[in-house]
């Protein structure tokens, strides 16, 4: 199980915690409008303590439990126990009393206020579960997503990531159902958009503009495209670079520096594709550029290094190795990079000294071994 699915699973462990039951008689009733549920056995009903407790408050303006609370805590069932033994008794007192539970969960959804949030998500998910079709998974992930959201402003990033990725999985699941469902498409763009997934932002906002009738909408989303374009090219840049297409990659990075020229990771990618082409010292002048934004940035300080290295300055390249284990002492890359360094610079024992430490940190390193190998022909 992974850390979101125990982090839920938990969550609704501790919401049926707070779920009491009152015993009803044989032969007792529950009213709704001109509509009646008799029972015909005792049986248990679910409410949570909370409500409970205000029943109890309210004992001299009212006569026993509240319908809404005994409505709320068979919600509160649906969403957090699928297994518990008497829920076909509950939809058969609910199909008695012709309650449109459906209608009632979404407008009680809609209701709720920021310090409701979780019970927003419990409503929601209990919706799933009496049905599971994109309108459900729709509103049951904006329950989710509201949580995230509220949680990130509060500056509680790790929690709220675990509420924003379930609510993206649920409205992928809208999709599953209906692939034209313009409000799931909407939603996953802004997702895809704060995880920095950009091309994915632009590919289902795209899709969002076929099928969305909503003219506010779509002019949004459409603004929300021209915006998105930099990082979209960004995206498709770096990743050239990675597939080792470096070419390829600068033709959209470079036009990029006009408007984002402080933005590290650009001139980083920029820098690496002229590394890859050959072009040393320009590619020295990016990541030059990287540390003076991002003084510790470890893999700009390391291609800094690397570039050195192939320009036969050993003395700085080790240097640059030197200031990167300082404060990333276990990195076994950087040990075998300064041993070179070291070897070319006639310095073996210090050499020999960093690829023992390197096969400490990885006995099996190919690379270690390698120089390991070189430094025992000298």
């Amino acid at each position: 199980m992974n850390k979101i699915d125990k982090f839920f699973e938990e969550f609704y462990e501790n919401k049926r915690n707070d779920i009491s039951f009152i015993t009803i008689k044989k032969g007792a009733s529950i009213n709704f409008k001109d509509n009646i549920f008799i029972s015909d056995e005792e049986l248990d009903i679910p409410i949570r303590i909370s409500n409970l407790l205000k029943d109890i408050e309210k004992q001299k303006e009212t006569d026993g439990i509240s319908l809404n609370n005994i409505i709320d805590g068979i919600i509160y069932l649906f969403g957090s126990d699928t297994d518990f033994k008497f829920l076909e008794d509950y939809h058969r007192i609910l199909k008695e009393l012709k309650f449109d539970i459906t209608s009632y969960i979404i407008y009680c959804i809609n209701k709720f206020d920021e310090n409701e949030n979780e019970d927003g998500i419990v409503y929601g998910k209990a919706l799933i579960n009496i049905e599971e079709n994109e309108k459900t998974c729709f509103v049951y992930a904006c329950a989710l997503e509201k949580m995230g959201l509220k949680l990130y402003s509060d500056d509680k990033e790790e929690l709220s990531g675990y509420y924003l990725q379930e609510a993206n999985k649920y409205f992928e699941k809208c999709l599953d159902y209906n692939d034209k469902f313009a409000l799931a498409h909407y939603k996953l763009g802004f997702y895809y958009k704060r995880s920095k997934q950009y091309v994915k932002a632009k590919l289902i906002w795209e899709k969002h503009q076929k099928y969305d009738d909503d003219a506010l909408r779509t002019d949004e989303i459409r603004n929300e495209l021209i915006q998105l374009q930099p990082y979209v090219d960004f995206e498709n840049g770096y990743n050239f670079v990675l597939r080792d297409q470096p070419e390829k990659g600068l033709d959209l990075l470079l036009p990029l520096t006009k408007g984002f020229g402080n933005w590290w990771n650009l001139l980083f990618f920029i820098g690496l594709a002229y590394r890859m082409l050959g072009e040393y010292d320009i590619a020295e002048t990016y990541f030059e550029n990287v540390l003076k934004i991002e003084k510790n940035q470890k893999d700009a300080l390391n291609e800094l290094g690397l570039c050195k290295l192939c320009r036969g300055k050993y003395v700085e390249a080790s240097e640059l190795f030197s200031d990167l284990l300082g404060f990333d002492p276990g990195n076994c890359e950087v040990f075998c990079n300064r041993a070179v360094a070291y070897m070319h610079n006639n310095q073996l024992d210090r050499a020999k000294e960093d690829i023992q430490t390197a096969l400490k940190i990885n006995p099996n390193d190919s690379v270690a071994l390698s120089i390991k190998e070189e430094l025992e022909k000298m």
